[in-house]
């Protein structure tokens, strides 16, 4: 796979570990690494890692004698998490075709990326190709978007300033919102000791504005859906309107959101 990252990609990489990461995916990853029953000494692989927070703070948890490798498809974010911590492992690559011998890892994550495979049944079960016997497995995805409506409503925002496609890019994340799609995954792959727990975590972001910020300028370029500063100044203002509501007295932005956590074993 070409390691060649464009300055587009890379200050995509950068904005979404400036702008989603603290604010959204950070509080999640104590849940993955509880469900995960992660050890010292764990050899773990963190699938779809994005900018790497996941990994970071398992490699926290294993202490110095074990492992912790990070896997993701994008350049951009590869190259974000290698400037982030240089000194873990970071690999591009897919989640259907993992480049890693048989029984590699006792412990496999992957927070909020399952919804975004090609083809979901082949990564499950290269997961488990890749997992020692014993191992244990923990995935997230989100809950559904109504039981997200923060979300819900930067769609409609996205529906309406900027078209069907830019709301599209927001619904993907949530296209996994029934659990027992993800269990069934599982199930077909081999895995044992299946189950799923919904939890519930806060966003907090700076501001209701910087929450749908984060979306046009670290988010829609994902998906090569790039606005100009005329039309982001066009969405803020209507997205000043419709999100007032999640404003706290301080100005932040707090919401809940809503994902499942699904574990399982490999005999």
């Amino acid at each position: 796979m070409n390691d060649t990252v464009s300055e587009a990609e890379l200050a995509a990489g950068r904005g979404y570990e400036r702008l989603f990461v603290p604010a959204l995916f950070g509080p999640w990853t104590k849940h993955v690494i509880a469900a995960a029953d992660i050890q010292k000494g764990s050899r773990v692989l963190d699938i779809a890692c994005g900018t790497g927070i996941l990994a970071r703070d398992a490699r926290s948890a294993i202490g110095e004698t074990g492992r912790v490798t990070g896997l993701d498809p994008a350049p951009g974010m590869i190259a974000t998490a290698q400037e982030i911590a240089p000194d873990m492992e970071w690999v591009r690559g897919s989640a259907e075709d993992l480049e890693f011998e048989d029984a590699t890892f006792d412990r496999v994550l992957c927070q909020f990326g399952m919804m975004f495979f090609q083809h979901p049944q082949k990564a499950v079960k290269e997961m488990y190709r890749v997992m020692a016997p014993g191992g244990r497995l923990a995935v997230a995805v989100w809950n559904s978007i109504v039981n997200n409506p923060a979300y819900e409503d930067i769609i409609d925002v996205l529906d309406e300033q900027v078209g069907i496609a830019a709301g599209d890019a927001l619904r993907l994340p949530f296209s996994m919102g029934d659990a027992s799609e993800v269990t069934k995954l599982l199930d077909n792959s081999g895995f044992s000791d299946i189950a799923a727990d919904t939890r519930t975590e806060q966003a907090n972001f700076p501001s209701a504005r910087a929450m749908v910020e984060a979306e046009l300028r670290g988010w829609l370029p994902l998906f090569d859906i790039n606005l100009d500063e005329e039309e982001i100044a066009e969405v803020l203002t209507r997205s000043d309107i419709l999100l007032a509501k999640y404003a706290t007295p301080s100005g932040e932005a707090v919401f809940p959101t809503s994902a499942h956590v699904v574990t399982a074993s490999k005999r």
